[in-house]
């Protein structure tokens, strides 16, 4: 579905990334990374520097307008609906637009304005929105036709918990029929239930693309585990831990999960001592975005 093949622009540097037919890839970094800028090439808003973007099998920028409807586009900025209009009123023209069947376009209208909690603002004019109730119409707007392509730049800004949840939900459903997805965020928590991979982009170069498996295993592999002691205090000198810790009857250690697996620690433990309560604790992907963006 989209191909950058040793793409440059502004500070994109020499990036390959493929997006195939039916899968969700998160496009991950802090700001100024060139998150954004990877969005506008792919939908033929820029053009590369070097290197070649192929989206749909085509060059976006020659053939943007003649596969419009294949494509499907929210990048925070620019606007889908006119604020002018009401809510409705934009949407008719969107389905004018691509030739919507009248009775399609109004479950789809249906559908969207209850699963994203706009149904209320049918009748009130874009300009008169909050930041959140516009987003949530814009994101409707993005989903109302059936395209083969969908990109979005930071569709959670301005959304709830139930928004949010509602977008996942979205896109796991359109990416089951066939649409590709790229995506950027901030809100990871919510990338990491949708995506399949993610790309990683530090001072516009693609450091990683791959699983969340392989994203945790290669660059947030030191877990914690803590555990309340029952028994005795075990004998840590076999167990390959990085550092450990003991607090009255409560034990916490730091382990490399490439190395030794939360089952193995506590296998080891359990046959030295009795364990009254355990949990768990991986370093999550904001705090890979932190560590890795300091370089800027």
């Amino acid at each position: 579905m989209i191909n950058f093949e040793d793409v440059s622009k502004y500070n994109i540097s020499k990036v390959t990334l493929s997006v195939p037919k039916g899968e969700v890839v998160g496009l991950i970094g802090t700001s100024g990374s060139g998150k954004t800028t990877l969005i506008k090439l792919a939908c033929g808003l820029l053009a590369p520097e070097s290197g070649k973007v192929w989206t749909l099998g085509k060059d976006p920028m020659r053939y943007r307008q003649r596969y419009a409807s294949d494509i499907s586009t929210f990048i925070a900025g620019i606007p889908l609906l006119d604020r002018e209009d009401t809510v409705l009123q934009g949407f008719e023209t969107i389905s004018a637009v691509y030739r919507m069947p009248k009775d399609i376009f109004k479950h789809r209208y249906t559908e969207l304005s209850e699963r994203l909690g706009f149904s209320e603002l049918s009748g009130r004019r874009v300009k008169d929105l909050s930041l959140g109730q516009k987003m949530r119409a814009e994101l409707g707007a993005a989903f109302i036709y059936e395209p083969k392509l969908v990109l979005l730049d930071e569709p959670n800004v301005g959304l709830d918990e139930n928004g949010k949840s509602a977008l996942c939900d979205i896109i796991k459903e359109i990416s089951s029929r066939g649409t590709a997805v790229l995506l950027t965020s901030h809100d990871m928590a919510s990338v990491s239930r949708v995506c399949s991979r993610f790309a990683i982009l530090d001072a516009g170069k693609l450091i990683f693309c791959g699983s969340m498996n392989n994203l945790q295993s290669r660059f947030m592999p030191i877990n914690t585990i803590t555990v309340k002691l029952g028994g005795s205090i075990p004998d840590l000198d076999d167990l390959p831990i990085r550092r450990f810790s003991l607090n009255g009857d409560t034990l916490t250690l730091e382990y490399a999960s490439n190395h030794i697996t939360a089952a193995e620690i506590m296998a080891l433990l359990l046959k030295q001592t009795e364990i009254r309560e355990i949990s768990i604790h991986k370093p999550d992907l904001e705090q890979l975005i932190l560590q890795k963006g300091g370089r800027k």
